[in-house]
């Protein structure tokens, strides 16, 4: 059987990006071999289009990379894909390679420009989960007080593009206040290390909120994202899942390229800041490790606007 090897993002989101690959290659008969950070690994370590996942830890001086090359060099492999743009692909016994390159002058969304490696069509993500539906309590979502679920996911890896809380927390009130949101529950998802930025919205007795937080893993999210009406969040790894599992989905942007990473999908919606990211990033003396939220110019009543009139058109 002919082999390939697939090495992916240490994040969620791109890694869900680039996960089409995997079944494209799998459908011509390939092996799959696939490299991923720890975070995606949770995802990925079940998907039926991977034959083997190996987790990918960052560590000091790049050494991952020589731990990864010593688990893999011992193979022939017919590809090597390489995602990352790193060396490794160089120092492998294979027929052929092929290295990405994100651009920054790329006009192309990240799967469109993924694809291009292999096909000229567009190959869509695909983690074949279905299989782990049997583990899933759908208990959680079976109340019949409730006539809608709405997802909402107000945190990233970066507090640049996290859109400030106390925003999310109007936008919930108002809407609430929405016909078309009366008897619906805000169910919060995030990791158990963002509860503490999530506080006032999880202590917040006024809105009818189901906490997830930290308490379900991808897998389970990913099934309730299935069974869910909508998802709100910052552009995030939750965000590009929640497309994937076709949930109509909302992604607000500030500093982040809105071409290259809005939700992929027919029900899907990217709410950009007034501000490009060029504009919030480029200026003399920024430091990403140094700012707070770059997204206070975008305000609840625009975005309370937008998805009222995207929901009314599904």
């Amino acid at each position: 059987m002919k082999k390939i090897l697939i090495i992916s993002s240490n994040r969620l989101g791109d890694s869900i990006l680039s996960s089409g690959l995997n079944k494209f290659f799998k459908d011509k008969g390939y092996d799959i071999t696939f490299v991923c950070g720890p975070l995606p690994f949770a995802l990925f370590r079940l998907c039926n289009n991977i034959n083997k996942v190996f987790s990918l830890e960052k560590k000091k001086f790049s050494i991952h990379w020589l731990y990864l090359w010593i688990k893999v060099v011992f193979n022939f492999w017919d590809c090597v894909i390489d995602l990352r743009g790193s060396l490794i692909g160089y120092f492998l016994f294979t027929k052929k390679r092929l290295i990405y390159k994100n651009r920054v002058t790329d006009k192309l969304h990240k799967i469109k420009s993924i694809s291009s490696l292999v096909s000229e069509k567009i190959i869509p993500p695909d983690i074949s989960l279905e299989h782990t539906k049997k583990k899933f309590k759908d208990n959680i979502l079976l109340s019949k007080k409730y006539k809608q679920f709405i997802l909402v996911a107000p945190c990233t890896n970066w507090i640049g593009k996290t859109w400030p809380i106390e925003r999310f927390m109007e936008l919930i009130k108002r809407l609430e206040k929405e016909k078309i949101f009366s008897k619906s529950l805000f169910v919060i998802l995030g990791s158990v290390d963002e509860q503490k930025k999530m506080k006032k919205l999880l202590k917040n007795k006024s809105i009818n909120l189901l906490d997830l937080v930290g308490k379900v893993d991808l897998i389970t999210m990913y099934h309730i994202m299935k069974k869910s009406n909508l998802f709100i969040g910052n552009d995030s790894g939750l965000m590009h899942l929640a497309a994937l599992a076709e949930v109509p989905t909302v992604g607000l942007f500030g500093p982040s390229d809105i071409i290259k990473y809005r939700p992929f999908g027919l029900k899907t919606l990217a709410i950009k800041s007034p501000k490009s990211y060029k504009e919030l990033m480029s200026y003399e003396g920024f430091n990403p490790k140094k700012v707070s939220s770059l997204m206070t110019d975008l305000k609840v009543e625009h975005v309370l606007k937008k998805i009222v009139k995207f929901y009314k058109n599904l």
